[in-house]
């Protein structure tokens, strides 16, 4: 990272800028679906569909990106945002519904490739002390999707047509391609001989996918993080998929009204993700993801209180999802430390198991709203981030007193 600091930083400032062209593929399906509906003159029905198609390639980005970990994360990102740039020009010259359901898979399959690869990529270069600063600045390209990317898809999408935003994303993910062809480093892999911890072997990354995979079962520091990034991701889907709802139906807000809490969410993922380039390593990223999850839980189980006017109701939105941001933006900085030798192969299964949690979450959200109103949302969303600490602090207590855990703090 020291040869060439700004040649490292302009790879940086790219790849940021794909991730938001990415997560702007991905997110603006939710608000603008009946303008996708109307026009490929299918029913909302049908857009929906689009989006668990969607959701579902968080779960096969591990199949992809760990071959980051055996053929480099270079080629494995480019891949990526090759993915994307064939996808949105499919479905921005290509008015059918099933070429926009390839186009979102796509776009989705990539990002499940593309984002580990990249924090694999930032824990081999920057040094671990930085780690939760530059993945912190990384991880601000979804709150920006949210805060400019959405709003301005939807200006063209008024002027233009629905398939205007996919062309123009399918432009921008082509001179990106070319952008991180030329200053993106090469990768230099680490010796498995040379590295290989108490928790690895000397298969490391050139040992093919089941090897890596043994490597990353058998390490109790990554089955904490991952069930971490399971019940965090379910406990904030769970109240994701129903804050529409109460407030529409305790508030009787308006769509329009109810979109400007999109905004005050995109404002509340960006400061969380601010804070965790600010502070989480000046505070220990493990003690930070201790901290964070402690008030996630409590802002939970504090919405019902706050449930007597918009004036308490949107702070405490707001502090949900700012803690939540916080946390597991600063728990991805910790996971790629977990195993140096694989770490694209610990990312994707991050991505992955966090994705099973959302489509879990958001699936019983409106089961427990339906049934149990806004205590149900609150005590499964709270109980669910306990547990998630628990099952974290479990996994990493378990390696005390061991090298493999001298640097979690």
């Amino acid at each position: 990272m020291t040869k060439d600091s700004k040649g490292f930083y302009g790879f940086i400032s790219t790849a940021i800028f794909t991730k938001l062209l990415m997560n702007v593929t991905r997110r603006m399906v939710y608000p603008f679906a009946p303008a996708f509906a109307r026009g490929l003159d299918v029913n909302l029905a049908a857009i929906t569909s689009v989006i668990a198609v969607n959701q579902a390639t968080a779960v096969l980005g591990p199949v992809g990106a760990s071959f980051a970990d055996r053929y480099g994360y270079k080629l494995l990102m480019l891949f990526a945002i090759g993915l994307l740039t064939v996808g949105t020009f499919a479905a921005g010259l290509i008015p059918l519904f099933s070429v926009l359901m390839i186009c979102l898979f796509l776009s989705g399959l990539a990002k499940a490739i593309f984002d580990p690869s990249l924090q694999a990529f930032i824990g081999e270069y920057v040094p671990y002390e930085h780690r939760g600063k530059v993945i912190g600045i990384s991880e601000m390209a979804w709150a920006g999707s949210t805060l400019a990317g959405i709003p301005l898809a939807g200006i063209v999408i008024e002027r233009f047509s629905w398939q205007t935003p996919f062309f123009i994303i399918g432009s921008i993910s082509l001179v990106c391609f070319f952008l991180i062809l030329k200053l993106m480093p090469e990768d230099t892999k680490v010796s498995p001989e040379m590295s290989a911890g108490p928790n690895q072997s000397s298969t490391g990354p050139g040992g093919g996918i089941l090897a890596n995979w043994k490597i990353i079962v058998r390490n109790r520091q990554v089955r904490g993080i991952l069930g971490f990034s399971f019940f965090m991701a379910l406990a904030n889907d769970n109240l994701f998929v129903v804050y529409g709802a109460w407030l529409e139906q305790s508030y009787g807000l308006s769509l329009a009204a109810i979109g400007f809490g999109t905004i005050l969410i995109g404002i509340s993922e960006i400061l969380g993700e601010g804070c965790t380039a600010l502070f989480s390593d000046r505070i220990g990223l493990k003690r930070s993801v201790i901290m964070g999850t402690g008030l996630s839980a409590a802002a939970y189980l504090l919405l019902p209180a706050a449930d007597m006017g918009l004036h308490y109701v949107l702070p405490a939105l707001f502090m949900v999802f700012f803690c939540f941001e916080f946390t597991f933006v600063t728990s991805m900085s910790l996971s790629t430390e977990l195993v140096p030798d694989l770490r694209a192969s610990t990312m994707s299964a991050f991505y992955a198991i966090g994705g099973i949690g959302r489509v879990i979450g958001a699936f019983a959200g409106g089961l427990i709203w339906t049934a149990y109103g806004l205590w149900g949302i609150s005590l499964v969303s709270g109980i669910g981030s306990i547990i998630a600490l628990v099952i974290m602090l479990t996994g990493f207590h378990s390696q005390e007193g061991t090298g493999n855990n001298r640097h979690f703090k």
